[in-house]
């Protein structure tokens, strides 16, 4: 790879760092990141660059921005890899860095980007991407069922699949009743989010936002995650962090109720367990399916904490559920 990279790129690294979950270097003040391009189309990428190009115009110093090889390609491929580079100023993570006002004017910077957004585009397409996820699991649920198998991670999908089914189905109908029954305000229009956002997204060590990781979409997206990551970690939820975090956000950029109710809708939509079963059947070493299924069987042990976290969350957020006219699941358990 170093070698690579001074043949395409005319930089030669004195060595190749873990940088988040890819690889990268340092050279004098700039940090690069390699990132892995195998899944990813010409359109998307240039979509991915213009926002970079954009929030940097806007004076996002953490934004890394897409560095052209010495042919002028976005593009690097080889007879084994497909890769870009992405560089941005090295910047420390300082200690008072605030995450929820960070994010907040990451999100009213990116609403005002001009350009059509196609293939990176995710604004209103929630429900069919969650109704194509759960037909593919469910059919897929029928022919394990009909195959009678007999190891223990497949026993606790087809016993536990039916339940989130419905959890499902009932993010679902939030989602379209929300769709039908609230009414967008200018905060709800679309902007630059994170394909997942949770704590490392940014980096650890030093500041970076990698436009690999972004999709045009409704802001409640990022907040969503990154509450769900933080429920998930001990299945438990730290309510001081996480007023911190939403009063942080809301101080630059309050949210409608449209945005409250897209919010929990996404928090109701199953995500944590339908990553752990694809993990499961898309690994093939025996290693890697035995953590799955440990995921697995702390997601179901879980469940019961999660119904309780979704019953109690307005209430833990401070919103007056009548007030704003938001309905309530009276199904979930207390």
């Amino acid at each position: 790879m170093i070698q690579t990279i001074y043949e395409q790129y005319g930089l030669r690294p004195s060595e190749v760092l873990t940088i988040g979950q890819c690889k990268g270097f340092q050279y004098r003040d700039i940090l690069y990141t390699i990132i892995d391009v195998n899944q990813r189309d010409q359109e998307e990428l240039n979509e991915l660059h213009q926002m970079s190009q954009f929030l940097m115009g806007q004076g996002d110093r953490y934004v890394a921005t897409f560095m052209p090889n010495l042919q002028g390609e976005m593009i690097t491929e080889t007879e084994t890899e497909k890769f870009s580079i992405c560089r941005c100023l090295l910047n420390p993570r300082h200690a008072d860095f605030v995450v929820g006002a960070e994010l907040a004017t990451f999100h009213q910077k990116g609403r005002l980007f001009p350009y059509e957004v196609e293939q990176a585009n995710r604004l209103g397409q929630w429900k069919s991407l969650w109704e194509k996820r759960l037909d593919q699991m469910e059919q897929f649920w029928y022919g394990r069922l009909r195959a009678l198998p007999n190891q223990e991670m497949e026993k606790r999908f087809l016993e536990s699949f039916p339940y989130y089914l419905g959890l499902t189905e009932n993010a679902i109908q939030y989602l379209v009743d929300t769709e039908i029954d609230d009414l967008p305000r200018s905060v709800d229009s679309a902007t630059i989010c994170h394909h997942r956002f949770g704590k490392h997204t940014w980096g650890d060590e030093f500041l970076y936002k990698l436009p690999i990781d972004w999709v045009f979409d409704h802001p409640s997206r990022d907040i969503a995650e990154y509450i769900r990551e933080q429920y998930l970690l001990t299945y438990t939820m730290d309510q001081q962090q996480l007023h911190e975090f939403l009063s942080e956000y809301e101080k630059v950029s309050p949210l409608s109720s449209f945005s409250w109710r897209l919010l929990y809708a996404r928090l109701l939509f199953p995500v944590h367990y339908f990553e752990v079963i694809e993990g499961y059947y898309s690994v093939q070493s025996e290693e890697q399916r035995q953590l799955y299924y440990q995921k697995l069987e702390d997601v179901l042990a879980h469940s019961s904490h999660y119904e309780h976290f979704l019953k109690q969350f307005y209430q833990s957020v401070g919103i007056s559920t009548s007030r704003y006219h938001i309905p309530e699941l009276t199904w979930l358990r207390t």
